[in-house]
This record gives C-alpha cells, structure tokens and sequence, in this order.
C-alpha cells in the first residue's frame, strides 16, 4: 500500500512502554515549517481504553505546545503496551494526526522485518533471474527473503554473487525446497549451510537405503498407509537440521495441476504438524483463497488441541507480473538484527505473523494471524511504517537490478541503504532526527514574505478572504 502524503510527521513513532519520551513533530515539506511562538493544542488517544462516548472520544490526555526552531517537541509517558492517536489542532480545527505504537522492553528491542521464506526463480520453475528476484523483493519493501529453488539449493549462490561486496538493505536466507524422490509432499528448508536435495539429486538409490532405515523409527500410532512417506520427512527434516535449517511444512491445501485434489490429506496433515519434525507452518502461502481459509482453520483446532508452531506467510513466487501472491503474501519477523541468524532464530521461537492482503497498492487492506500482541503491533506498522518503507525502498530495488546488469555503479544502491537506515533509525527512535537548518527556515522565510505581499485568497479568486494557512 502506498503511504498517504502528509504534511508533518511525529519522531518516534514507536516508543518504550512506560518510559518518559521526548516526541517531536516535524515538517515534511518547506512550507510546513512552525511558525516559532506558534500555539497549538494536542490530544493523546488509546486505542484501547475504556470509552464511554465511541464517536466523540472524552478519554484523552491534553497538552499545549508551542513551536521552537520551527518544530513542535514535548515529554510524555506512554503508560500501556498499545497504539495511541495524536490529534494536533489550533485554533480548534484539526492541522494533523499521527499514530505511536508504545511497546514493552522485550518488544521494543526486536526490529519488525518483512519477509518471505519461499520463492523461487528461472534456475528451477519460475520466471525470474536470482538476482533480479531479489531486486523486485527489495523495490517491494521487502527486508528479507529465502531462495527456495526446487531440489536446487545452488540459485541462493548465484544470487549472492551477484551482489557480492555490495552493501545491501536486503538480506537472503539460503535455502530450497526438497521433495525425496516418490514422496511428493514437500518441505521448505530455509538457512542450512549445505543442500540437502542434493544428496539425493546425487545419489537417490543410497538416499532411499537411509530412508528405508528410517521406517523402523516411525511411531507405531501412524496409519500404515502414511508410514513410508512419514519416514521420507523424518529423513528430509533430519539431515535439514542437521544442516543447521529450519523446516517448513508448506502449502497443505496446494491443488497441484489445476486439479481439485489437495496435495496433503487433512489427516496425514494433521499428523505431520502433531510430529514435531517441522519448525514452523507455511499458514499463508501457496494456495488460493479457498485453501488459505481451511489452511487457518486447521491451525485453530490444532490450537484447541494444544498444539501450538510458529506461523509464517510465504508468496511462493513463481512470477510477478499480476501474481496473486507476490507480494501479497509474506511473514513478519521480530529479530533481533536483519541477519539470516537472528531471522531464523526468531522464528523458531515464533517471533513471526503470517500476512495475506487484498486489493492493490493503493488499496491494500490485511490479515493478520500469529499471537494476538504481535498481530496488534503488526497491524499498526503495516498501516503506519511498511508503507513509508516501501516508497523508499523502491529505487534501492531498482538501483539492485539496474547494477547486475552493468548499468550503475553499487554506490548508487549503498547511498540509498543509507537513506533507507536513516528512516528506520528515525522512526523507531534510534537516532536524533535532522532539523530544518537556518538555511532552510530562511529560504522558507523568504517565500512566505512574498506571499503575504500577494494576493490575500486562494484558488481563482485574487482577494477575497483572508488566507486560510499557517500564514
């Protein structure tokens, strides 16, 4: 969803819990620039609180401001984990609102990374080049994602080399998608230091022997039908740990050919999700609408059931040009870094939320699923941050591809990874933001005194009533 333009924007915009924050309101535009001396009043708003009146909110806390250095800056405590509205009014009319998310310390210190753990490019089935998908994640808004190249672990090598000695904003996790020979339900492996397809891309008659030996090792309480191919994902999980990856049960609800046969009966599903083997469910991902609705319901029994996994959403990216998944489709991680490490290490304790969204990038509206708290705080950043992320990100994207293919050079794409930085550090509080300078308050300066020398309306209208803005 692209963001709405606005005229000032609140410093930061996330805050710690409980804990007295300076807030600044600054300018996004020249024009907007505070008159100093200027007064205003502000009302704070929980979105969660006990409102008698639900039209007209009563409940608030107020606080007068005046404008210093052509900015408006204030001290407040933010007293519960939730989001708060701003209203800045003067004169009583409404000048602009803003919306701050405070949260607990636990929260506060992980980075909300967007991301997906499974897509794939021309070296397997799809359409796209590895470096060039990557690209297209980036100019998307994307911080993270995984090469899932069926039975084709190699693609995630060619797609660092491109970039290699580059400094990026995006960070690829290794990976690819297995399927053991005979066993068509597949298993995404995401961050493992070595491929396990290719043991038996290489060698399938000695990889089907280990796999034999893993039957004896299947629980007695597993249907005889289901219990080769139960052996098959204890073998693939196995050596996908014992790469150091994670593993993804992926798409159960996947009608494979355009058929209306699911490639995952609900109860062979039911049973791999009770196992144990897999590290995290692919809720969203894959699959039509249809199939992501049984897919979260699924869960909701499991849950009931008491059996509880890290969630992700994934695009399964096979093409970009009117996709229904790409990028509609995605994970949320809380990590402690943009690094494949804390990635993976956040999802295993899952610090996800799985995304599906509807309409297009003017319109996009989404569903959130995961634990409630962090459903909440993503909700707020993808209305409120992902947005402004992805307007600038989009010439970082640009820049990637253009570079691979020899047409800029790779400052032009770490220049703007600085930019992009700078904006995450000034949102979530990490850096002091930068002022207009008095070169700038004087240029603005200068503009408004010929305003005022000009004509007293607005519009067609040359004089008429007074004007009508900061002025």
């Amino acid at each position: 969803m692209l963001p709405t333009v606005t005229n000032y924007r609140v410093i930061p915009s996330v805050v710690q819990t409980a804990k007295e924050t300076e807030i600044k309101i600054l300018p996004n535009e020249r024009a907007f620039i505070f008159f100093d001396g200027a007064e205003y009043d502000l009302r704070i708003i929980c979105a969660d609180d006990d409102e008698p009146n639900y039209f007209t909110p009563s409940v608030f806390s107020a606080l007068h401001l005046k404008a210093e250095g052509g900015i408006l800056k204030f001290n407040f405590t933010f007293e519960r984990e939730q989001e708060y509205l701003l209203i800045l009014e003067k004169d009583e009319k409404k000048v602009a609102e803003f919306f701050i998310y405070s949260l607990k310390e636990d929260l506060y210190a992980l980075s909300p990374l967007r991301g997906d753990f499974h897509g794939h490019t021309y070296r397997s089935d799809a359409k796209r080049d590895p470096g060039a998908l990557l690209g297209h994640y980036r100019e998307q808004g994307y911080d993270f994602m995984t090469l899932t190249d069926h039975n084709r672990y190699y693609p995630g090598d060619e797609m660092d080399e491109a970039y290699e000695g580059v400094k990026l904003g995006i960070t690829h996790i290794p990976g690819e998608e297995v399927h053991f020979p005979g066993c068509m339900i597949h298993t995404v492996h995401v961050g493992g230091k070595k491929s396990v397809a290719a043991l038996y891309c290489k060698d399938e008659a000695a990889c089907r022997a280990e796999a034999d030996a893993y039957i004896e090792k299947v629980p007695a309480d597993i249907p005889e039908k289901y219990r080769e191919r139960y052996s098959r994902i204890m073998w693939i999980t196995d050596h996908i740990h014992e790469a150091g990856g994670l593993a993804i049960f992926p798409h159960p609800y996947w009608k494979p050919g355009g058929t209306r046969i699911f490639n995952v009966q609900e109860e062979f599903a039911r049973i791999l999700l009770k196992s144990g083997m897999y590290d995290a469910y692919e809720l969203v991902g894959g699959m039509g609408q249809i199939g992501i609705n049984f897919s979260i319901n699924l869960r909701a029994e499991l849950l009931a059931e008491g059996v509880k996994f890290p969630v992700v959403g994934s695009s399964d990216v096979h093409g970009i040009v009117k996709a229904e998944t790409f990028p509609h489709y995605f994970t949320i991680c809380f990590a402690e870094s943009n690094t494949p490490e804390a990635i993976m290490d956040a999802l295993k304790k899952g610090m996800t939320v799985a995304v599906e969204a509807t309409g297009d990038e003017y319109a996009r509206h989404y569903r959130c699923y995961g634990d409630l708290r962090l459903v909440y705080y993503a909700q707020f950043l993808l209305t409120n941050y992902f947005p402004k992320l992805q307007r600038i990100c989009a010439g970082e994207g640009i820049a990637m591809r253009n570079y691979i293919m020899g047409l800029v050079p790779a400052s032009l794409i770490e220049s703007q990874v600085e930019q992009t930085e700078y904006f995450k550090n000034e949102y979530f509080g990490k850096c002091e933001p930068v002022i207009a300078s008095d070169e700038i308050r004087a240029y603005e300066d200068k503009w408004r005194e010929v305003q005022l020398a000009g004509p007293t309306g607005k519009g067609s209208a040359a004089n008429t009533a007074k004007i009508t803005r900061q002025i």
